[in-house]
């Protein structure tokens, strides 16, 4: 999710034109907070997106609206933007939260401004940033007539998804379960260690951790120095600790960990001592 600040600016001078041009002129009071409307529209737009029911969530924007989704152009237009949150929501299992911050009304307008967060159904975090949204109250009903959205930079260093998924991989090794571990791995990934070399698709990596767990009960603890988060994709690496029989062994690792549907899996993976 990637606004500029000029595409912020435009919406907020678009908002005021509105209350200039078409509310103010007519002699309503200027504009003002009311975060009554604002919890209301933000209450059903959250309700209306995780109900999952992509003709409910267009029935929320007018004919003519805007969408400015992350990292892709503008959308126009109501079927337009059913078509977006259709592909977007895919196959479900996402969980959306509006938390509004600010709101400014004038006549039949309102601009809402706030954080969201993206969750899957099993609690993993998915994404988050903040948005805007001008609201147009019509026919008696609040519409979306413009929208922007946009991933939060400090999400590129977010701590608790990154332990996350070391939690995720080091609770599965600890049980000694090579089908678990291997499911973390997308079924493309690729596995290099030195100096054994690399082990490509899951069935190869499964193979590889039953025999590396042989027949003891290797434990391991790893200590992450650093992640980076962009988008669909985290980069993870740190230092690994394995005790197995009493000897202990160190080296490092990376991790390169890639959205799937409503999961994050391993895409490539480089182990050394």
């Amino acid at each position: 999710m990637g606004w500029t600040r000029i595409g912020r600016l435009l919406l907020a001078g678009l908002f005021f034109g509105f209350v200039a041009g078409g509310v103010v002129a007519c002699g309503a009071a200027t504009p003002a907070p009311n975060k009554a409307a604002a919890d209301e529209v933000t209450a059903l737009w959250t309700k209306t997106f995780n109900s999952g029911d992509v003709k409910a969530i267009a029935a929320l924007y007018t004919d003519d609206a805007r969408l400015a989704p992350p990292g892709s152009g503008p959308v126009d237009g109501r079927s337009g933007i059913e078509a977006y949150w259709k592909n977007d929501i895919g196959a479900g299992g996402e969980v959306t939260k509006l938390t509004a911050s600010g709101s400014m009304a004038a006549g039949d307008l309102l601009h809402v401004n706030g954080a969201y967060e993206v969750t899957s159904t099993n609690g993993m975090p998915l994404a988050k940033g903040q948005y805007e949204q001008l609201w147009k109250h019509d026919n008696g009903q609040w519409k979306v007539q413009e929208e922007m959205w946009r991933i939060d930079p400090t999400a590129q260093h977010d701590p608790l998804m990154a332990e996350q998924f070391e939690s995720q991989w080091t609770t599965a090794y600890n049980a000694g379960d090579a089908k678990a571990l291997a499911a973390l791995y997308d079924k493309d990934a690729v596995l290099s260690t030195r100096p054994m070399g690399s082990f490509e698709g899951k069935d190869a990596i499964e193979v590889f951790w039953k025999e590396d767990f042989g027949t003891g009960k290797p434990t391991t603890k790893l200590k992450m120095t650093d992640a980076y988060l962009a988008g669909e994709m985290a980069h993870l690496e740190g230092e690994y600790q394995v005790t197995d029989r009493g000897k202990v062994t160190t080296g490092h690792y990376v991790q390169l960990w890639m959205q799937d549907g409503d999961d994050w899996r391993i895409h490539r993976e480089v182990w050394w001592q």
